[in-house]
């Protein structure tokens, strides 16, 4: 059992779980380990498509029928406290967990598990799990009982565990902390499980024998990059019953790095829902363009940023990055440590929102080039801003005298510029021609040809020399393609 090392310890354990990593199929697997060990006392699967699972009020309820059909002794204590109030179901959840539960398991000293899976899809207003809140009140009187409980990270539900009554007696399971091999290893069985079945069910066919071959359905699993949801999507897109299920699996594995098909079968729902929530309480313009802003550096950066660098690089509040994605902890990794990196779980996610055709919310849609052009000219003030020998070497000092460069350049440049040193002409090469920010670009790019040593420096002491030669160029062939209305005349004589 999870709580085998500890059992006095812990009587609350929340399995963490991202949209799609499987959450509610590992606590159904988990419900019916502990039933066929006759610990499962009652469950209850939480789910926004269904009015009478998502709603609080029907999980004590539910939990207590369960128990008193389980157990003969809860039965006899429960049966007087519904006689005496036949609407408890109607009353408030304190009520409902001190009468329904807490009482009638404590005077019959049952000791078993409790189940609530994907607590986050209850409908619930306040700021902290409502549920978690009152448990908490009453989780001591409950010494014999662990409750395991699944959800997304979202802000009531980290808020609940967090609770003094609940933190000190909760063990936290982190699903993304799982070893990616094991969850492939799921995935795979999962894929061939269903895919295996579509030979036997559609007599039209005529497919090979195996199919789906091994190399395809390892192809599946790396293209599912550990998340249940994205393989169950495209499980649904290849099964169709109007469609050849070779073509539809030929048509994924030919453009591995598209999402497109998959969304389309089903993941762009579940992106749109999480994006509806997160958002809802916004609703003024300049709101939904801190977002974009915020975004938009996360989906289009070339590599990792913390929220210290990317703080930096947008000349913007590090409150401002954590209120953005404060509601996003299901499809983005944020770390508590500000200086670690920020990580997109799937590439289908900055896939959605950079398609104004599948993110239809134009508040949300990510528009590429704008925000390439936003990220470039983030970056070129920084270099702006950087001087001469950035960091502070002696004169005439060579590279391979210096010990450690990498510790060097986060002391004395920082991750930020060191990012605006390697990144800024990839972003002005995506960045748009003909409208807002190019003539500001242009000022400041030039600012980058005319005093070009500070960044040439940092990336010298990178080993990246390389690289400014294919900055300089991508800058120039941007340049060369705005020409024609901002570039001013020096421009154009340092050019040629």
């Amino acid at each position: 059992m999870l709580w085998a090392k500890n059992p006095q310890e812990r009587n609350v354990f929340w399995l963490n779980g991202l949209a799609g990593t499987g959450k509610s199929t590992i606590a159904q697997s988990f419900s019916e380990a502990v039933a066929k060990e006759g610990l499962l006392g009652a469950s209850f699967f939480c789910s926004q498509d269904y009015l009478d699972r998502r709603e609080l009020k029907h999980i004590f309820p539910t939990l207590a029928h369960q128990l008193a059909c389980c157990y003969s002794h809860f039965q006899s204590h429960i049966i007087p406290v519904i006689k005496d109030n036949p609407t408890i179901t109607h009353t408030s959840l304190i009520t409902q967990l001190e009468k329904l539960l807490v009482n009638p398991l404590s005077r019959a000293k049952i000791s078993c598990v409790i189940v609530i899976d994907a607590l986050d899809e209850c409908i619930d207003a306040e700021p902290s799990s409502a549920i978690l809140s009152v448990l908490g009140q009453f989780i001591k009187q409950l010494s014999l009982v662990k409750f395991f409980i699944t959800g997304r990270p979202e802000p009531r539900i980290r808020t609940g565990f967090r609770l003094p009554l609940l933190q000190p007696i909760t063990q936290i399971f982190l699903l993304h902390g799982v070893d990616l091999a094991s969850v492939n290893s799921d995935i795979q069985l999962y894929l061939t499980e269903r895919l295996t079945t579509i030979t036997t069910q559609r007599s039209d066919l005529d497919l090979s024998n195996p199919w789906p071959h091994e190399g395809e359905i390892e192809a599946l699993t790396e293209k599912s990059s550990g998340l249940f949801i994205f393989a169950a999507t495209m499980v649904r897109f290849i099964e169709s019953g109007n469609h050849d299920p070779d073509q539809r699996l030929k048509l994924l594995l030919s453009e591995v790095n598209n999402t497109m098909h998959e969304g389309r079968a089903g993941i762009d729902s579940l992106y749109s829902q999480i994006l509806q929530y997160a958002f809802s309480n916004i609703y003024l313009p300049e709101e939904f363009a801190n977002i974009r802003h915020v975004l938009g550096a996360i989906v289009l950066a070339f590599n990792p940023l913390s929220r210290r660098e990317l703080s930096t690089i947008l000349d913007t509040s590090m409150s401002l990055i954590l209120t953005t994605l404060r509601h996003l902890h299901s499809v983005i990794l944020v770390p508590c440590d500000e200086s670690e990196k920020i990580r997109i779980f799937h590439k289908s996610f900055p896939d959605f929102l950079q398609d104004d055709k599948r993110c239809t919310n134009t508040n949300l849609h990510i528009n590429p080039q704008t925000y390439h052009g936003n990220m470039a000219l983030s970056c070129l003030k920084l270099l702006k801003e950087l001087k001469r020998n950035p960091c502070s070497l002696p004169p005439s000092v060579m590279n391979q005298d210096i010990q450690d460069p990498s510790q060097l350049l986060e002391n004395r440049v920082g991750g930020a510029i060191q990012y605006a040193c390697t990144y800024w002409a990839q972003h002005l090469g995506l960045s748009p021609t003909s409208e807002d920010p190019v003539g500001q670009i242009v000022n400041l790019a030039t600012n980058t040809l005319q005093n070009a040593p500070p960044w040439i420096e940092v990336m010298s002491i990178k080993n990246q020399l390389g690289e400014v030669i294919h900055s300089m160029n991508s800058l120039l062939d941007w340049l060369d393609k705005v020409s024609g209305t901002y570039l001013p005349l020096n421009m154009k004589e340092l050019i040629d």
